[in-house]
């Protein structure tokens, strides 16, 4: 791929534009001994080839558009020192799934991640009070997203902001709208404000997602938010596995369909699942070619459900 580069005012390397038909885009650090710290607007726009791009250690600013219709473009991780993602930076990049967001983040433009209907994982690292930085990507969509917040004294806390919208219907007689909202990702995004995360609030919000998401959704976020507990109250955790046991073998084979297996120690707490909803897993488990799971299945029957042994009297 060709690149073109300019100084910038302080000294320091902007890309300007990238021509090519390659797949893979590797941006220098260095041009002609000047850090590159900008890549500049619209510089890969609409490239349909580019599948993978790797920043430049030392970027500081992303400018707007950038990778604007880069429909191809998978993943984006930013290096630690990026300050600023101009708007707009990767609106319409439809494949974009995965992307990882620096702690030195301090501006995120309008429409930074517009339309990017398969962005499901996002990785921030932050500190607590500080998350809000995601609410502009999250604000720009209404489909379902995992966002893993890393904090810088080691915890992780993935959870799941489901999907939502509004249906609007007239009502001829009122001269009014009637609003109803499906799904409970709008009460979920609502949980971080400028002062960061209300853990206890989205905890709050499971009981009424039961009833408006999909079983799959339901049980992705339960098994997340076990699976990194930060700010996860006693109480909560146990509703959360209360739920995930209650929805029987659907649970086991979702966990198969998923390859979650290794996450069911989670659930041994409390009362044991049913006897038939751990053989109907293990038969599941076999038919899907899965024997660490069945292994792990057999010994939790063996070890809720003894065989009783038969006497008898001579």
């Amino acid at each position: 791929m060709n690149f073109k580069f300019q100084l910038t005012a302080e000294g320091d390397a902007r890309l300007v534009s990238a021509s090519g038909e390659d797949g893979v885009a590797v941006i220098p650090d260095v041009w002609e001994g000047h850090p590159v710290t900008v890549i500049g607007e619209e510089a890969f726009y609409g490239n349909h080839n580019l599948h993978r791009v790797r920043l430049p250690k030392h970027l500081k600013k992303i400018e707007g558009h950038a990778f604007a219709e880069c429909r191809f473009l998978e993943q984006a991780d930013f290096p630690e020192g990026t300050k600023s993602v101009g708007d707009y930076c990767f609106y319409n990049c439809i494949r974009l799934g995965r992307v990882v967001l620096p702690s030195t983040l301090t501006h995120m433009g309008y429409g930074a991640f517009k339309n990017d209907t398969d962005l499901k994982d996002i990785h921030i690292h932050t500190v607590q009070g500080m998350e809000s930085q995601i609410n502009t990507i999250l604000s720009d969509t209404n489909f379902e997203q995992t966002v893993t917040f890393h904090y810088s004294d080691g915890n992780v806390s993935k959870l799941v902001f489901t999907d939502f919208f509004y249906e609007e219907t007239a009502n001829e007689e009122a001269r009014q709208f009637n609003h109803k909202t499906y799904g409970s990702g709008s009460l979920y995004r609502n949980c971080i404000s400028s002062s960061g995360i209300d853990y206890m609030k989205y905890d709050e919000i499971f009981d009424l997602t039961i009833h408006r998401d999909e079983p799959e959704t339901v049980m992705d976020l339960a098994l997340k938010r076990l699976e990194c507990p930060y700010e996860l109250t006693e109480k909560a955790r146990k509703n959360y596995i209360g739920h995930l046991k209650t929805m029987g073998p659907q649970l086991l084979f979702y966990m198969i369909e998923t390859k979650r297996w290794s996450q069911f120690s989670m659930l041994e707490a409390g009362a044991a699942l049913p006897k038939d909803v751990i053989e109907a897993g293990i038969e599941y488990g076999r038919q899907k070619n899965v024997p660490e799971f069945v292994s792990v299945l057999m010994q939790y029957k063996n070890a809720h459900y003894p065989s009783m042994m038969k006497t008898f009297e001579l």
